[in-house]
């Protein structure tokens, strides 16, 4: 496997923290240690913790609160008589915890989601701007290896890189 990047960050100009690089860690008793340019003073200390997809289960994404409040906004609207409505917010409700970070920059993670994810000793931290993913380390070398060339370029050209 590939060295993880470790990038040097500062805060946005609206004052927000961008989760940026990836990160080994080690996992010690449940929880691991955020690197320190993820824990500004304008860092978040709570977020919400899912395993996600909620349908293929491979990873934990963590969501800062101003991320978890778009989803909220997102579910707002929809009617309680929707089924399907129901049904998505019943697999992102069972499938979040919360997590805490402490004063020593330690994020406390699902236990037993961690562990079913094989995130026990230790775990990649994977930024991905305003949020980021905890992966067990091999999971995550076998989901780099997966995507196809094509499915790259379509990806990068449905959002206009």
């Amino acid at each position: 496997m590939a060295k993880p990047v470790q990038t040097k960050t500062k805060a946005n100009d609206n004052g927000t923290v961008p989760y940026l690089g990836q990160h080994l860690r080690g996992v010690d008793r449940g929880r691991v240690i955020l690197p320190v340019e993820w824990r500004g003073e304008s860092a978040p200390k709570d977020f919400k913790v899912m395993v996600w997809p909620v349908t293929t289960r491979d990873y934990l994404l963590v969501l800062p609160p101003a991320r978890w409040e778009m989803i909220q906004r997102n579910l707002e609207g929809l009617s309680l008589a929707d089924e399907q409505a129901a049904m998505v917010e019943r697999l992102i409700s069972s499938s979040t915890s919360l997590g805490s970070v402490d004063r020593y920059g330690r994020l406390g993670l699902p236990e037993e989601e961690a562990k079913k994810l094989g995130i026990e000793k230790e775990a990649m931290l994977v930024g991905r701007l305003n949020k980021f993913e905890v992966w067990s380390p091999s999971r995550f070398a076998e989901a780099l290896a997966r995507p196809t060339d094509q499915l790259i370029a379509d990806a990068l050209k449905s959002i206009k890189l």
